[in-house]
């Protein structure tokens, strides 16, 4: 090859090549300048000082001259060139025998400029590491959601607008649910005579028994106020039993409390929740203004469940003429005389409730 020729080859490919002799003094280079950086004028110096990265690979230079060693690499070199600009650089070193008679063996280094595929690897690398601390991040992201949607909203209902059975919009739907309310009795008497942290954890425990009461049973509580606890049944979700399962988280409440004050005589013994549920139809869906929805369910059906709740005694159940409609086979309640709650033009028919079956109880 014409030796311009293979000058302008090697320049344009940015490569180059060392020969180098058996004492590691060059005898020859050619091609691309800047792959040397600032050394790449002549007299060349020794290989060593002209690489310095092979400083302390004497022994394996001389294995590849005696061709025990077929070839040795060396990758992401980086060179200076004179005009400051950074260049990354891929060395190979071969054995190579001259064609001249009696020539002794060399050393033929190759130097390759890898700048462009290097700072595209380098690229791809932060483009990676940037996914993966987006992925991280996310990650964290869908956490924090997860746990706001487990306490912050009904576990069913964020369920129901993930899978959009429940539309993220104000409006609802008329369908029959079953409501329960539940309030402490005494709560008021009881909290003027303790401090307001003392206040905080008994409501934390009344709150927590009568909300794992409602949860066992299928229950979604779509509002707490102060001492009192609203639920709905049937509703995201369809539930065939739903009056059924409202009494029954009804009774577990009672029984809780109960078993609680017993286990711990700390808390007042006077504390009992008053328990009203009532079966009906009623909106259920978004309510509220444009940028704050609660879920929850509004009509007659609502407004009687709490008048029911309102009238019931410490550790009372009290049910609605609709619930126990429901419910007559395996309940076993006292009709109370008909109640005239206020708002309401008409007498209405309160039962107390007793005990479900023994069957329905153990959930059989």
């Amino acid at each position: 090859m014409h030796p311009n020729l293979l000058q302008f080859y090697l320049r344009e490919q940015k490569i180059a090549y060392i020969l180098v002799d058996q004492d590691l003094d060059v005898l020859e280079f050619k091609g691309e300048n800047s792959l040397l950086g600032n050394s790449a004028q002549q007299p060349f110096p020794e290989l060593l000082d002209l690489m310095p990265e092979l400083v302390g690979c004497e022994d394996i230079l001389q294995e590849v001259l005696n061709g025990h060693l077929p070839r040795f690499e060396l990758d992401s070199l980086n060179r200076t060139d004179a005009d400051g600009k950074l260049h990354y650089v891929t060395m190979t070193i071969l054995p190579y025998v001259p064609e001249e008679t009696n020539c002794l063996p060399c050393l033929l280094i190759t130097l390759n400029d890898v700048t462009a595929w290097t700072e595209v690897e380098q690229t791809l690398t932060q483009q990676r590491n940037e996914m993966s601390l987006l992925k991280q991040s996310l990650a964290d992201t869908n956490q924090r959601l997860e746990f706001i949607l487990q306490r912050y909203v009904p576990r069913e209902v964020g369920d129901a607008l993930l899978e959009k059975r429940i539309l993220p919009e104000l409006g609802g739907e008329l369908r029959e649910v079953t409501l329960l309310f539940a309030d402490l009795r005494n709560y008021t008497g009881t909290s003027e005579k303790q401090t307001p942290n003392e206040t905080i954890e008994m409501l934390h425990v009344y709150i927590d028994i009568a909300s794992t009461a409602i949860a066992v049973e299928g229950g979604v509580i779509v509002n707490y106020m102060g001492d009192g606890i609203m639920a709905m049944f049937n509703a995201p979700n369809e539930q065939p039993k739903h009056a059924q399962q409202a009494v029954k988280a009804g009774l577990i409440m009672q029984a809780m409390a109960k078993e609680y004050k017993e286990k711990d005589s700390s808390y007042p013994s006077s504390l009992y929740f008053g328990v009203g549920i009532n079966t009906g139809e009623a909106l259920v869906g978004n309510i509220g203004a444009q940028w704050h929805y609660q879920y929850t369910a509004v009509g007659d059906t609502v407004n009687v469940a709490s008048r029911i709740c309102g009238h019931a005694r410490p550790g009372e159940v009290l049910i609605g003429e609709s619930v126990y409609a429901h419910i007559a086979d395996i309940v076993e309640a006292n009709a109370l005389p008909p109640i005239k709650f206020k708002g309401k033009t008409q007498e209405v028919t309160v039962y107390q409730v007793n005990k479900l079956s023994t069957s329905e109880l153990l959930g059989s």
